[in-house]
């Protein structure tokens, strides 16, 4: 509770700081663009200038109408009143309809200067001819009024505009200060975010790591512990975790056991003392106990669970261990049984020892093979006649007799090592079979009793080496018929696919159509049963020759084919069971004759252009590509496919092996296997090239029949 609420506290912080970013932004923005906006307001003295520039066209005008007044000529059109006066209209209008005329508006001049502009305008046309001295007279004191009039308004925008830059100076030091304490709340929020942000990013660098080692321990209990039974549960004892091996021992799956509580799986947990035990391991102690029960078929056992506290993210957990421990626990009861009878037994048999042992030595006298007693310094104690009656000591060992020279008589036997030639005390331990003379083994065994005895046998083993030759024998013919077999049936279910798939194909829509079909359609239908049986028919054949193949006794029955037409028809057979592959040619116009059985061959064909559609997607495209070259005739199958890895190029023909590309496609490892070895028994090859991701090409060759066409072809 007291982290769920320092969260929700530091959240709101942080959301808090966000907002006070946001904020501050805002307002920072919003005051630069007002500057700017004032910025771009009108300048004062280009507007000073606009209405001197008029004033003085006013002083213009008076004056060429004092010279028009007294009679004066003008030596150029552009000093006439006319031309002045047009002018200074125009700088009226821009005085009135430009961004002056706001300022004009201000000091309060616009609508006596628009009335002046008025009568200007009117006045215009009577200075396009020659006018009296009274008329200009009257005009000259309207203009010099015009003159003195944008005087004064010159003067009281100087004034205004002084009032209007002070005010904007302290509205601009006002924006200042405001903005600087905006960025101020900028430059601390943004650093107690980058701070959250770091220690954000240091908490959940440590949830990671909690995290990983939550999954580590996971598997390492789930899949790394397999030979006893494991739980994890919380205080509450509801159940986070079972393993297999709990599922083994009390018949319950992890699905319904986890988010159980613990006493309401097994019987086991809802006694007093299980209880204990878990509610201690969730508390930081460790505790053991066992618990006699029955199984599910009503034997007897005893379960041993071991209980340990885990600490993890913060949390108390309970791990409980649990193990089959019936087998000791019968074992320490028997033994508690049979401890007051043991003792009566040892008295009884250490005289049964005794006479024993006297009979013990009578057998080993009479036993058929041979036995000796050495001490530990390699000294005769005693030896039986078979012993010395052994070709080697009989030979060697007549005189004198120590463990050392009687193991160096065997030294030269066939299956004897250096043990024998370096024998010396202390003596290891020794078994081997070795020929002491033609068609006779022995085993010698060489064993310390007590580590002060050494015993010495010698068993004749020479029914057994030749028994042992027989079911080696019988093995290996029996691993070939096995082999044989296997391959019998994978080359049934990789080979008859394609049939079958017509048969059903083509039964599937007779019954679908049923008297819809046209007489033609059914014996369309029909023949291509026919044909799908009759190459079922072939492929069993094909199948025997696949064990004959691997036999060695396989026959070849080669003769002249068209490679065109026998590979045209299997294609046409193959869309019957992939419609959606694309199987493009590139074959010549003239047979192609080939010397070859031709259905060995097909099967060659059938294997290539079945996995190039089977390993390019959904919609296949395959390249069956036919040319002569020499004495040889070339077809390759090319597709656009999943491809094989560079470096898995060198194993795909090996029986069996499937490239990584192919996972999760069906297949048995076996087609490419059987192509090779057939084009092998035709003097030809398989060539493959791949690219991972980027498609497979597929080339055999086989010997031209025609000599004239294998000339045409050079």
């Amino acid at each position: 509770m007291k982290l769920k609420l320092r969260n929700y506290k530091a959240s709101l912080i942080t959301l808090a700081a966000i907002g006070v970013l946001a904020i501050s932004l805002t307002f920072t923005v919003w005051r630069l663009l007002a500057v700017g906006e004032d910025s771009r307001a009108g300048d004062s003295y280009s507007n000073l200038w606009e209405i001197s520039q008029t004033q003085f066209e006013a002083s213009v005008v008076a004056e060429a109408l004092a010279r028009t007044a007294t009679g004066e000529s003008f030596a150029s059109p552009e000093e006439t009143p006319g031309f002045r006066l047009a002018i200074l209209i125009r700088r009226l209008s821009v005085l009135l309809e430009g961004e002056q005329k706001n300022l004009i508006g201000r000091v309060g001049a616009f609508e006596s200067l628009q009335e002046t502009y008025r009568r200007l305008t009117d006045a215009e046309p009577l200075l396009e001819k020659a006018i009296d001295a009274q008329t200009a007279t009257r005009l000259r004191i309207q203009v010099h009024d015009l003159a003195n009039q944008l005087r004064g308004i010159a003067n009281q925008a100087m004034l205004l505009s002084h009032e209007e830059k002070a005010e904007k100076r302290s509205l601009y030091l006002r924006y200042v200060f405001e903005s600087f304490a905006f960025i101020i709340g900028i430059a601390i929020s943004a650093a107690f975010l980058v701070i959250r942000l770091l220690k954000g990013m240091q908490e959940t660098t440590q949830a990671r790591q909690l995290l990983k080692q939550e999954q580590e321990l996971s598997d390492l209990v789930i899949n790394n512990i397999s030979d006893q039974g494991i739980v994890m549960f919380d205080a509450e004892l509801r159940c986070l975790l079972w393993n297999p091996g709990m599922e083994d021992l009390l018949n319950i799956k992890p699905d319904q056991a986890v988010g159980q509580h613990m006493q309401d799986l097994d019987p086991i947990f809802a006694q007093a003392d299980a209880i204990g035990s878990l509610m201690r391991a969730t508390e930081g102690m460790s505790s053991i106990f066992e618990n006699e029960t029955s199984s599910p078929d009503g034997q007897e056992r005893c379960l041993e669970i071991n209980c340990f506290p885990v600490y993890m993210a913060e949390r108390r957990l309970g791990i409980a261990f649990m193990r089959d421990v019936t087998e000791q626990w019968l074992a320490r009861k028997q033994a508690e049984r049979q401890n007051f009878d043991l003792e009566i037994k040892v008295l009884q048999r250490t005289a049964a020892l005794r006479q024993a042992e006297r009979r013990l030595i009578a057998a080993i006298n009479s036993a058929s093979e041979g036995f000796a007693a050495f001490d530990w310094t390699g000294k005769l104690l005693f030896a039986n006649e078979q012993i010395w009656a052994a070709a080697p000591v009989s030979l060697w060992c007549q005189e004198e007799m120590g463990l050392s020279n009687f193991l160096q008589c065997f030294a030269m036997c066939e299956g004897a090592d250096m043990r024998l030639v370096n024998a010396k005390s202390p003596f290891e331990e020794i078994e081997l079979d070795l020929l002491v003379k033609k068609d006779t083994w022995a085993r010698l065994s060489l064993t310390k009793a007590d580590g002060a005895t050494i015993f010495v046998r010698l068993t004749d083993i020479s029914g057994y080496k030749q028994v042992a030759k027989v079911l080696e024998s019988a093995l290996e013919r029996e691993r070939e018929t096995t082999n044989a077999y296997r391959n019998f049936v994978s080359m049934v279910s990789h080979q008859f696919r394609t049939p079958l798939a017509i048969l059903d194909s083509s039964a599937q829509r007779i019954l679908r159509r049923g008297a819809e079909l046209t007489q033609d359609e059914l014996v369309t239908r029909i023949q291509k049963i026919r044909n799908a049986g009759t190459r079922l028919t072939r492929l069993v054949e094909s199948v025997l020759n696949a064990a004959k193949l691997d036999a060695g006794t396989i026959e070849v029955n080669p003769a002249s084919s068209n490679l065109v037409d026998l590979v045209m028809d299997i294609c046409e057979r193959q869309r019957e069971v992939s419609s959606q592959a694309d199987i493009r040619f590139d074959v010549p116009d003239v047979p192609v004759r080939v010397y070859c059985d031709g259905m060995l061959i097909e099967q060659v064909v059938v294997n290539l252009l079945s996995n190039a559609i089977k390993y390019s997607g959904d919609t296949p495209i395959v390249e069956i590509k036919i040319w002569m070259d020499g004495s040889r005739a070339f077809c390759s199958v090319r597709d656009w496919g999943i491809g094989i890895p560079a470096d898995e190029i060198s194993k795909i023909f090996d029986r069996f092996y499937r490239a990584r590309t192919a996972t999760g496609i069906a297949g048995t490892g076996i087609g490419l296997n059987f192509a090779q070895r057939i084009m092998h028994l035709h003097g030809g090859d398989i060539q493959v090239e791949s690219y991972e991701a980027a498609g497979s090409l597929f080339t055999f060759d086989l010997p031209i029949a025609n000599a004239d066409q294998a000339q045409q072809a050079a």
